[in-house]
């Protein structure tokens, strides 16, 4: 069991590696052959149906052959009576010479039997039934000369043995029509069954796959949105690093290399137990005035004491803290302070405060953030809304593949699903109906996955360049919607580009095409393509509805505009637009040949 689980998995990983060529190969093959077998079981049940109109013929003769023998013997019984003899002989005359042909017909049908056992039955119960029709019909003629009563209990006799023959031969013919159904109905559950069998090899090998196809791609569009926020921040990083290198080179001081001067001594409690000049003069205050304890001197200007406590204890272990402090001096200026505190050696439970006055540091560092900060926010905020539309086109990328997955193949598979489901194979009529409504749900799929598939990745552009992956993309669009899309390489254009290059002129028309089917209502789409010796010419017209191109709005830039912008930018070119209400809009794209 665990083997043919690995066995299993291993080839669902080497199908998960297949190209999209190959597995739209692998797809279409096992929907032909559905389709095959499909067909085949319409051929079976059509000639079923012929065949069983033929045995419903051959027990409805038999049937009458009962009645004409009955019919025959009620005459018989009235002329003997003497009651209505004219009209009964006439009766009698009627029904001998449809009972003579009836008897013939049902001689022939004996030939059409394939079973030679049933046939052979069937021929003897015949030939015995053969003799008392002919003992009956010599009985009738001479009883019309001679009415007697003894050649009415002959016929009544023969008529009994001749009934039950018939009985016999109608339950022949009814076995041999039972063994052609259930030989038609096994026939159906075998087709019925491979079909259950491919379906699931197409679900699990076809469609489990191209999920995971798709979900790797979506997976790659959270990595690159991931990569796009973190160049965000390193661009942010990277720009507040440049402001304050400048600022260090217009300092004519330099600071970096002053010493560190001795500015206080304080105990394990935070008691100053000695204050030099220096800090009185950094802070402006007199030695009277100045604080006695750390605490006192920090806790103003917003230090907790927890704060200040666990940096005491951290020195009185015998680390150094090192660190930047805000103060306030006598005239309400801040003043910023690069101290460290080390534990002085030999001397039980006393701390040295040294430091340097970095006020003049920060401030110059506060005006270069003010004189720089509005040049770095705006190419942030520039990268920023650039980032954030690719993200929203990822993002709507994503909910588009979503949507065509759910609403397309997803509600087709489960229509197809409910479809089989109720085939009743005892109803032959209804399931040849269900078979053909499955059937055209299948030719629905196939064309909803090849849809998908190409506007996913479009395999002809990396083999074959804009030209072919433009005249594909037409006929595939014109295919799939109602809209004409006409493409035309006018200058046989066939030169090749980059790949990213090709990807986004691709997807520029694509976006084009699509607004043009999606808003604009447009019936007829004209793709146009010409180049010359610098650049490569595209024009997508379509004869829509068009808007207004005073609209604010529209004139701002829609997403799909905005998208479209974005891609030509990436590739050195350049995108127009022109349209006017009632007369239909023009995207004209320019990619650069000689850059590329």
């Amino acid at each position: 069991m665990q083997k043919t689980n690995k066995q299993t998995r291993t080839l669902t990983h080497r199908i998960e590696k297949l190209s999209l060529k190959k597995l739209w190969t692998l797809y279409s093959i096992a929907i032909t052959i559905i389709i095959l077998l499909l067909t085949f079981s319409q051929i079976i049940n059509y000639s079923f149906t012929q065949k069983q109109s033929v045995d419903a013929d051959i027990i409805n003769k038999a049937g009458k052959q009962r009645m004409l023998s009955q019919k025959i013997t009620k005459c018989i019984l009235l002329i003997h009576a003497n009651q209505n003899v004219d009209y009964y002989q006439k009766e009698l005359n009627l029904a001998i010479v449809d009972w003579q042909n009836a008897h013939i017909d049902l001689g022939k049908n004996n030939k059409d039997i394939s079973n030679n056992i049933i046939k052979n039955d069937a021929d003897f119960l015949y030939s015995k039934s053969d003799v008392f029709l002919n003992k009956i019909l010599k009985d009738v003629k001479n009883f019309s000369t001679s009415s007697s009563k003894d050649l009415v209990q002959d016929i009544l006799a023969n008529e009994a043995y001749y009934l039950i023959n018939m009985d016999q031969l109608v339950d022949i013919y009814s076995e041999y029509a039972n063994d052609k159904l259930n030989l038609v109905q096994n026939t159906s559950i075998l087709l019925f069954v491979i079909t259950l069998v491919i379906l699931f090899f197409e679900l699990f090998y076809v469609f489990r796959p191209t999920a995971t196809r798709i979900n790797k791609t979506i997976a790659e569009l959270e990595k690159t949105k991931s990569i796009n926020q973190e160049k965000i921040v390193e661009v942010d990083q990277l720009y507040r690093s440049l402001g304050q290198a400048y600022q260090h080179l217009s300092e004519a001081k330099e600071i970096d290399e002053q010493l560190h001067s001795t500015l206080a001594k304080v105990d394990i409690e935070g008691n100053f137990t000695s204050i030099s000049e220096k800090i009185l003069d950094i802070v402006q205050v007199e030695k009277e005035e100045f604080p006695n304890n750390l605490f006192n001197w920090l806790a103003p200007d917003g230090y907790k004491r927890e704060m200040i406590q666990e940096i005491l204890d951290t020195v009185a272990n015998g680390d150094t803290w090192v660190g930047t402090i805000r103060v306030t001096n006598d005239d309400g200026d801040f003043i910023w302070l690069d101290v460290v505190l080390t534990k002085i050696i030999g001397q039980f439970g006393e701390i040295l405060i040294v430091g340097r006055d970095i006020t003049d540091q920060k401030e110059s560092e506060e005006r270069s953030k003010e004189i720089n900060q509005e040049e770095i926010d705006k190419h942030i905020e520039t990268q920023k809304s650039r980032s954030l539309l690719i993200l929203k086109g990822q993002e709507e990328e994503r909910g588009r593949i979503s949507k065509d997955i759910h609403d397309g193949i997803g509600q087709l598979l489960t229509a197809l699903k409910f479809s089989l489901e109720s085939i009743n194979l005892s109803q032959i009529k209804t399931s040849s109906n269900k078979l053909k409504e499955s059937k055209n749900l299948l030719k629905n799929i196939i064309r909803e996955v090849r849809r998908v598939s190409f506007n996913l990745s479009p395999n002809t552009l990396g083999d074959y360049g804009i030209h072919a992956v433009l005249t594909r993309f037409a006929q595939e669009t014109s295919r799939l919607s109602d809209v004409e899309i006409k493409y035309e390489n006018t200058s046989d254009f066939n030169q090749r580009f980059d790949k990213h290059i090709e990807t986004n002129i691709y997807r520029i028309v694509q976006e084009a095409v699509n607004n043009a089917i999606k808003y604009a209502e447009a019936i007829e789409v004209n793709i146009n393509l010409k180049h010359d010796f610098e650049a490569l010419h595209i024009e997508i017209i379509d004869n829509g509805k068009g808007f207004d191109m005073e609209n604010l709005e529209i004139k701002g830039g829609g997403n799909g505009l905005l998208n479209m912008k974005e891609r030509a930018g990436f590739v050195g070119g350049e995108i127009s637009l022109t349209s006017a209400k009632g007369q239909g809009t023009k995207v004209s794209v320019e990619v650069p040949i000689e850059e590329n």
